[in-house]
């Protein structure tokens, strides 16, 4: 026997209807309620995860975006070994670069660049300078130069590590990889104090004069006047690159 005298309270989202009777003690209504809102809660964001997840593997890297000399190369791979196999050089090159500038420290980033190699079996090799950079693929067929000064900024290096380290590790595609680069460099998954201080102007104005009278203090033995005089060439300098 069902009793009808009993009144249920209903929730519908979307094609959901969930039904609750009520206690006979009263509180049916008050607990309905609360688990009702943390139910919808729960498929709110399993909804919203499973759609951001698909919106993201949907996602294709705009090579257009890429410098003419790496399209150059990367259309002449795509024809002779496919898109993946380009795409994973195009990584590569754009990895060592941001490593680089953020650590400049050569043996790291081979040691990074050599994972890749050995992973993918992919044709290349590298000659980290302190400012130069040689890529070469295909046997030295095709070779790219890049000057990259020192940036200071170490945050770079963290996350341009982890994205080389969860792409060998096949956490992530060559799409998907591509595009977090692209995010970092527009500073959409750092922290926002680096991003308006370290990266950007006007706060890089005091960056470099703090940098500058440091090592005067610091490598040079100098005394105040020295570090003062050393922040103001900082500055400058910092309006010139501004």
């Amino acid at each position: 026997m069902i009793d009808d005298t009993k009144d249920t309270s209903t929730m519908e989202e979307g094609v959901n209807r969930v039904k609750f009777s009520e206690g006979n003690d009263g509180k049916g209504e008050d607990s309905d309620k609360t688990f009702s809102r943390r139910s919808f809660g729960l498929m709110k964001s399993q909804y919203q995860s499973v759609r951001h997840d698909i919106s993201f593997k949907s996602k294709k890297f705009e090579t257009k975006t890429l410098p003419m000399d790496v399209q150059r190369v990367y259309k002449k791979l795509k024809e002779d070994h496919g898109e993946e196999y380009a795409l994973i050089w195009v990584f590569s090159m754009r990895t060592a670069v941001e490593l680089h500038r953020g650590w400049h420290m050569p043996l790291l980033t081979s040691k990074i660049l050599q994972q890749i190699k050995d992973k993918f079996k992919m044709r290349m090799t590298w000659n980290l300078g302190m400012v130069k950079l040689i890529f070469r693929v295909e046997d030295g067929e095709f070779e790219l130069q890049r000057k990259i000064p020192f940036d200071y900024d170490s945050e770079y290096q963290d996350l341009f590590t982890k994205v080389a380290t969860a792409f060998v590790n096949e956490n992530i595609d060559i799409h998907q990889a591509l595009i977090f680069q692209t995010e970092i460099k527009k500073g959409l998954h750092t922290a926002k104090s680096g991003r308006y201080i370290m990266r950007s102007y006007p706060g890089r104005l005091f960056i470099y004069p703090l940098q500058a009278a440091s090592c005067a203090l610091i490598f040079f033995d100098g005394g105040f006047s020295d570090a003062g005089v050393a922040a103001i060439c900082g500055f400058t300098a910092g309006l010139i690159e501004w």
